[in-house]
């Protein structure tokens, strides 16, 4: 598994949220996002990031949450009526892998991730920032064997 190490500052992204499975979940998150950029004039979004909240193996479906995420130029702000929300990503070491492949392989790829290549090192998760989805194609330009997404486990230093 080819991973690299990255530190990352901390950095502000515009944000929704979805509750259910994940493959009902996240696209209703990411259409809300969506919806609510399309509007907007003085905000642009940079980077598509996106991360679910909870551990799809572990927690009940209809409980499982999931972020869509932008970070962005602009002046933006909190938009509850939308269920639009501005959140910081705090800053620190990354492990990254590039998946390459459709998004319903990222739980297996990120299992993968703290399973099997984190053990071979000597750092540990930290469990205080979210495991983040940076999506780097855009899916309607793109088959979905093409997808390209950066798998982010958060380390302790």
């Amino acid at each position: 598994m080819d991973v690299r190490l990255e530190t990352l500052e901390a950095f502000d992204i515009i944000t929704s949220f979805a509750i259910g499975p994940y493959p009902t979940s996240a696209p209703q998150a990411w259409e809300q996002l969506f919806t609510w950029l399309g509007k907007q004039n003085e905000v642009q979004p940079k980077q598509l990031i996106g991360f679910g909240m909870d551990d799809p193996f572990c927690t009940p479906e209809h409980l499982i949450r999931y972020v869509a995420g932008a970070s962005f130029e602009g002046n933006a702000k909190n938009s509850p009526e939308d269920k639009i929300h501005l959140m910081q990503i705090k800053g620190g070491i990354y492990g990254i892998y590039t998946m390459k492949g459709p998004y319903h392989n990222m739980p297996q790829a990120f299992a993968k991730l703290k399973n099997e290549w984190l053990p071979s090192t000597d750092h540990q998760v930290d469990v205080s920032r979210p495991w983040l989805e940076v999506y780097l194609n855009d899916p309607s330009k793109v088959s979905e064997d093409e997808y390209l997404t950066d798998l982010h486990l958060p380390l302790l230093s």
